[in-house]
């Protein structure tokens, strides 16, 4: 009787324990690169994924470095990093992000409104660095404007174009960085950067 009385009192909780693994493990992969992260000669993976079960679709960030023994091993993990895709439950007018390994670095591309965005991030001492910015806004008529950042020479070049002319008004300054904004505090360099 002990052993029926104990066998019913799993099989009832156990629809709870799998409930709330379902309800918080609705994140799909939509995005995937491989590449050196960290420079160890080892192909580490980056995921971007999406909660298709919430309403506001927020996405996820997440780095794999893959050791010596063949395991991946997660180096960074935020829902943070990027705005959700229908913010108040309405599309919120962002493309879903790219993201991409080249020369050691991680490269997230973003279209924010008219705005085509390009954050490159090296993994330095623990962080991930932003390192470099590049931004391509169209005004919707005929002049595009293409802003480029370097965060570690402290410079931005903005390179103003009419559409179809070969000429370009070209203005370069300096700014002074004095820390470098890293993917887990990306969010409070937002208006800074976009």
């Amino acid at each position: 009787m002990k052993k029926i009385i104990f066998l019913l009192s799993v099989f009832t909780t156990l629809p709870f324990f799998s409930q709330v693994n379902e309800s918080t493990n609705h994140f799909k992969t939509i995005r995937e690169a491989m590449g050196d992260l960290n420079k160890d000669g080892l192909q580490d993976k980056v995921l971007l994924s999406m909660n298709t079960k919430d309403v506001t679709q927020p996405l996820k960030l997440q780095i794999f470095f893959l050791g010596q023994d063949r395991k991946f091993k997660s180096a960074f993990s935020s829902t943070e990093v990027f705005d959700p895709q229908y913010p108040d439950g309405k599309y919120g007018g962002n493309q879903i992000s790219d993201i991409h390994i080249e020369n050691n670095n991680l490269i997230i591309y973003k279209e924010i409104g008219d705005v085509k965005h390009e954050e490159t991030f090296r993994f330095n001492k623990g962080k991930f660095e932003l390192i470099a910015v590049s931004k391509i806004y169209w005004d919707g008529k005929e002049t595009t404007v293409d802003t480029k950042i370097d965060l570690l020479t402290g410079t931005i070049t903005e390179i103003t174009q009419i559409l179809g002319s070969k000429k370009a008004k070209k203005n370069r300054k300096k700014i002074t960085v004095n820390t470098l904004p890293t993917l887990d505090n990306i969010k409070s360099y937002k208006h800074e950067f976009n």
